[in-house]
């Protein structure tokens, strides 16, 4: 005689014959008869297996340089770490060495907007995170987690030009304020500083990034010292900045990010020289940069044109100027700080030259794609 486990469940099934039941039974010490044995230890199974539905999720945290997710029990965020428990042993993270951090529970709009931010889809994140019903969160973490985010779209929306930047920058700053120990902090200051740099408060930003300088990793550290150079840079404190420079180009670091740090630390330490009165050595020690880097590196060499055409025109040199600034211009426009930069100097030095229409032109492509950026304001 076979009996069916009215459960339907597929460990159940197994256990069709009627001694494989009987012998469940006793197992479980059941007394009660075989029918009814069946859907206790069918019961018993379910409870003990669990069902899809009910297995938890876990926390889980995403190392930045890939692999796959860590599941288990978060039990520590500070500004340095995040700990999380798996299967009763801690493991630490460095906050710099985290992708992202995924809660148990959190909303599934959430959570795709972290994976769309770190692919670099920023308007789906936005449209991803618009969705989130915010009444429905009731952890503490997740919604720490959700003012975060909210800044920082805001701040990066802001930042390309689409968004409030006055408004993303209280978001992000209430948030700091409340959140100082936070694994997120360091992303938080970073964008804070951009945004300073952005709406021309280079003495804010100068603080903000002090904070990246100041953590204990090595990237960080460079990352910082760099960018409070550049904001020191635009505050004309040219001392200060080449001071910043010299210790990131001077840094024993390794990755990739690093390294290219150094090198557009070089290009603005050369640009501290020229401020100084030694403008025919700065030039060419950017011509012998150009020719000893990869051209396809936008980044890089939005920058480097962008120093030479500064340094051309406080020379009197516009047409000169006018050429090393429509390099960033025509090949570079994907770097939308460089690129902003150099329409409004091209704005400014076409007249120079007799070519108002195209001053006007320039004046026009900066406030159509940049409306929120410093250079509209000078």
């Amino acid at each position: 005689m076979t009996l069916f486990c009215r459960c339907a469940c597929y460990r159940c099934r197994k256990a069709t014959n009627h001694y494989q039941i009987s012998f469940l039974a006793k197992k479980m010490k059941l007394s009660t008869p075989i029918p009814t044995a069946t859907a206790l230890a069918c019961l018993a199974l379910a409870t003990a297996f669990g069902s899809p539905s009910a297995v938890a999720q876990d926390d889980r945290v995403f190392p930045l340089k890939g692999g796959a997710a860590v599941k288990g029990k978060i039990v520590e965020r500070t500004r340095d770490k995040v700990v999380i428990e798996v299967r009763g042993a801690n493991q630490n993270f460095p906050s710099n060495e985290i992708a992202r951090v995924v809660f148990d529970g959190e909303p599934q709009q959430l959570t795709r907007a972290k994976d769309l931010i770190g692919a670099g889809n920023l308007d789906q994140a936005i449209d991803e995170f618009k969705k989130i019903d915010v009444p429905s969160i009731k952890s503490d973490e997740i919604k720490k987690d959700y003012e975060f985010f909210r800044g920082y779209l805001a701040a990066a929306n802001a930042l390309r030009g689409k968004g409030d930047a006055a408004g993303a920058k209280t978001l992000l700053l209430n948030w700091a304020k409340e959140n100082s120990t936070s694994h997120l902090f360091y992303s938080a200051s970073e964008k804070l500083g951009e945004l300073a740099m952005a709406t021309g408060t280079p003495n804010e930003a100068a603080k903000y990034f002090g904070a990246l300088a100041g953590s204990p990793f090595p990237d960080l550290k460079v990352k910082g010292g760099y960018l409070s150079g550049k904001a020191f840079l635009a505050l004309n404190q040219t001392a200060e900045a080449k001071a910043k420079f010299a210790a990131v180009t001077q840094a024993q670091v390794s990755d990739a990010a690093s390294l290219k740090l150094k090198k557009l630390a070089n290009v603005a330490s050369v640009s501290c020289d020229a401020a100084e009165g030694k403008a025919d050595q700065a030039l060419q020690a950017l011509e012998k940069i150009v020719d000893e880097s990869d051209s396809a590196d936008a980044e890089l060499f939005s920058a480097l044109y962008n120093t030479m055409g500064n340094i051309l025109q406080t020379a009197g040199k516009h047409e000169e100027a006018i050429l090393a600034f429509l390099k960033t211009d025509l090949l570079y426009a994907s770097e939308v700080d460089a690129h902003a930069e150099a329409l409004y100097w091209l704005s400014q030095l076409w007249p120079k030259v007799g070519e108002n229409q195209r001053a006007t032109e320039a004046k026009s492509k900066l406030s159509k794609l940049y409306p929120t950026s410093q250079w509209l304001t000078k």
